[in-house]
């Protein structure tokens, strides 16, 4: 923690910090993000949260909108070269990170990425299960207390990340957690995990019913057009709760390009490992994420009729079938 007292005598000369989530920031960037400005502002700094992007989560949206977290788009703080820049729950140089005006100084994280080496502070945990176990013990380095409302805030982004706590949970993790239930307004923190979807979004459980398709352990299926980005890892956590589906793969498509999501309970398929081989080593698009959980994009389109055979294609040589 010595690097990071070092860090924060660095921005104590500058007029503000933007603290940057990735572009579709989820409930561990935003909670992450939350507690970082509440402890650079109790160590004289000024901070300001911001993303580029979109959230279009209605439990991210609560989670907001419900602990009054300040979080706002890039280009309304008006960004200039000087501001310094803390990229949290996300790395600089990753494709969903965009390059924002200012110099990137810091990156705090858990995914499997490595940061540039112009960046001053690299903390980089990914056996870790979310961001959010990284700030508490933040906290705990200063002996400062964690403010109810900010953890709450990290408890649902530690319980969103681990996926209620079945997937990726480290003991730092463990020790997250029994530290922010004793802190934590614990009624809002189920409200805001149990609503995670909006009415509407039903529709697309039949949706993916009927376009999916089953190889053993595996199941690939595709979403209509335009359909909300977060509902792609929504429906892989539901497919993967199946009993006799361990591998789950799942696209939508705009007008421009594809998102797919995967998941995986099985140790054999690093799903992260298999984005990154099959999208970006070569050069059809981008993507990473942990070894259970990863998403990407690949930069063009197809017509419905098309697409779900695309994806088998694509993604079927790097999946190993069968149980363990």
């Amino acid at each position: 923690m010595g690097k990071f007292e070092l860090l924060i005598s660095e921005l104590s000369k500058y007029q503000r910090v933007i603290i940057q989530t990735h572009d579709f920031p989820d409930h561990d960037a935003i909670a992450s993000a939350f507690a970082l400005a509440f402890l650079l502002k109790y160590k004289g700094l000024k901070p300001f949260i911001s993303y580029q992007g979109y959230i279009d989560r209605v439990s991210t949206k609560n989670l907001i909108d419900w602990l009054d977290i300040p979080i706002t788009k890039s280009h309304r703080l008006g960004l200039q070269p000087s501001d310094q820049i803390i990229v949290v729950d996300g790395c600089v140089g990753e494709k969903n990170v965009t390059d924002l005006p200012g110099q990137e100084i810091a990156v705090i994280d858990h995914h499997q990425v490595s940061a540039p080496g112009f960046v001053m502070y690299q903390d980089i945990r990914p056996e870790y299960g979310a961001t959010a176990t990284i700030l508490v013990e933040y906290f705990n380095h200063f002996s400062l207390a964690i403010p109810p409302k900010i953890a709450t805030a990290l408890l649902v982004g530690l319980t969103f990340d681990t996926a209620h706590f079945t997937r990726a949970v480290s003991p730092a993790d463990m020790d997250a957690l029994r530290q922010l239930q004793q802190i934590a307004d614990l009624q809002m923190v189920n409200r805001i995990c149990r609503n995670q979807l909006e009415f509407h979004e039903l529709a697309l459980f039949e949706s993916i019913l009927h376009t999916m398709k089953r190889e053993q352990n595996c199941i690939y299926g595709s979403l209509p057009e335009d359909c909300p980005k977060n509902m792609l890892g929504v429906l892989g956590d539901f497919l993967l709760s199946v009993n006799e589906i361990d591998i789950v793969v799942l696209s939508a498509r705009n007008s421009e390009r594809v998102f797919v999501s995967l998941r995986s309970e099985c140790d054999r398929n690093d799903v992260a490992k298999i984005v990154r081989e099959t999208l970006n080593s070569r050069g059809i698009g981008y993507g990473g994420g942990h070894a259970h959980m990863a998403g990407g994009v690949i930069n063009q389109s197809f017509h419905a009729s098309e697409e779900l055979e695309y994806i088998y294609d694509l993604f079927r040589p790097s999946i190993e079938l069968g149980w363990s």
